[in-house]
């Protein structure tokens, strides 16, 4: 009698899984057809293989010590005068303050890293000051006259950074353009949390709209945008600063050519259908059909389309931000070229019923190799701003990546697969959109 084979123990079969993924080229995908094993075998080859690093990693603008502890004090302050105040109230409702995320800003401080530590302390500022709001509002001590007030002189000081950056004055472009990139963004964040439907009023004391008119926890949302919107100001002019310091005398003027990009992109974005009318391209657009032909089309015209609208790019768009305007146009010149791309390459065929994740791990070999060829050691930080999204998808296109196996599998190991494919075929288009921006050509 022939023995039977014995069976894999899982650390046995994860053993040998990292010993195939261990080897320079994976055997798994460059000694063999991609769907050449098992899928348990690639399935969990997906969450080892080598990812890129984060966007962070490259560069990130310069946050001083001092600019971080401002922003941790205020959340400090702030939490503490919550804390006060909610014990002042009679309820059993717990109090979560800054939810650990002062802790986290200081602890990042003391390790030196200035980034982490305002990113920590302006997220806890959403919790803690929505308590203090919250607190006030229920103690009759709200003032939202004031709130207002505040509010309208961070929008003036965001207008007044964008205004300043405006002639776009460039020594190294592909560098300064992503700090312009980055003051914007922190002053548009910081002016929409400033913002809410009758404000202006309300400054003035008029129309009869005071603090007794909303809700305590609406009160505290509002206090929380406002204090957030403090932050995202400070950090634009600090930025705005910080760059105009490193500035040399023959710095270049770069609003037209930023304005002449943008143009480009638009010129070449004309006629874009809709998700509806590329869905429909490929005969996709049944909502029943749910196999993985149907699916890989809809998840692909969804991701590089948008919805109901031909312009794809408009969330990032605003016309007085021309570096954002650039930027978010080019992206959205990058997706619609890539999802050509994308179907080109598609390993999916109409009447399939089932997908090997053998694909998605091959795929995620070609992807890093693009990565590797686009963005390397050392890009330049507004490629790497351009292509985030593409390194994200880099990141997720892990079979199960969401926690949990409750879609079949040939689903989770086809999402996975279209990350990466779509991951490579964006990054394979950000150089010349850069160039572009940059006016390299």
């Amino acid at each position: 009698m022939v023995p039977a084979p014995p069976t894999l123990s899982r650390r046995r079969l994860l053993g040998g899984l990292g010993s195939l993924c261990a080897a320079a080229g994976t055997v798994a995908v460059g000694l063999t057809k991609p769907a050449a094993l098992p899928d348990v075998l690639t399935d969990e080859a997906t969450k080892h293989y080598p990812t890129p690093p984060e966007v962070s990693a490259h560069w990130q603008p310069t946050v001083t010590e001092s600019h971080a502890q401002e922003a941790i004090d205020l959340l400090a302050e702030t939490t503490e005068e919550a804390e006060q105040l909610w014990s002042q109230l009679d309820t059993n409702q717990y109090f979560s303050g800054a939810g650990g995320w002062l802790e986290d800003a200081r602890q990042a401080l003391r390790d030196g890293n200035t980034n982490e530590a305002l990113f920590d302390a302006t997220y806890g500022l959403q919790f803690a000051a929505e308590d203090l709001g919250e607190a006030r509002a229920k103690l009759g001590n709200a003032d939202l006259q004031a709130l207002a007030t505040q509010a309208i002189a961070l929008r003036d000081r965001s207008r007044k950074v964008v205004n300043d950056i405006t002639p776009y004055l460039v020594d190294d472009p592909g560098t300064d353009l992503a700090w312009y990139l980055r003051i914007e963004q922190e002053a548009m964040m910081g002016k929409h949390l400033a913002t809410w439907d009758g404000m202006e009023p309300v400054a003035k004391g008029v129309e009869n709209n005071n603090a007794g008119s909303f809700r305590p926890r609406a009160y505290g949302t509002l206090m929380a945008n406002v204090r957030r919107a403090q932050v995202y100001v400070r950090t634009a002019e600090r930025f705005r600063d910080l760059l105009a310091e490193t500035r040399s005398g023959s710095a270049t003027p770069y609003a037209e050519q930023l304005k002449t990009a943008a143009d480009q992109f638009r010129t070449q974005l004309e006629g874009t259908p809709t998700t509806q009318e590329v869905e429909s391209r490929y005969g996709v657009s049944d909502p029943e059909s749910v196999g993985p032909y149907e699916v890989a089309h809809r998840d692909l015209a969804r991701r590089c389309f948008r919805s109901g609208v031909p312009i794809p790019w408009t969330i990032d768009v605003d016309d007085g931000l021309l570096v954002s305007t650039a930027v978010g146009l080019s992206k959205g010149v990058a997706r619609i070229r890539a999802h050509e791309f994308a179907v080109d390459h598609l390993v999916v065929e109409q009447g399939d019923e089932g997908f090997d994740s053998g694909h998605a791990l091959a795929e995620k070999r070609r992807a890093r190799r693009v990565h590797e060829q686009v963005i390397g050691s050392d890009p330049p930080p507004l490629l790497t701003r351009q292509a985030a999204r593409a390194i994200e998808d880099l990141q997720v296109a892990v079979v199960g990546f969401a926690g949990s196996y409750e879609q079949p599998m040939w689903r989770e190991r086809l999402d996975a697969y279209l990350y990466a494919l779509l991951g490579r075929a964006k990054l394979k288009q950000y150089p010349a959109v850069y160039r572009t921006v940059v006016g390299e050509e």
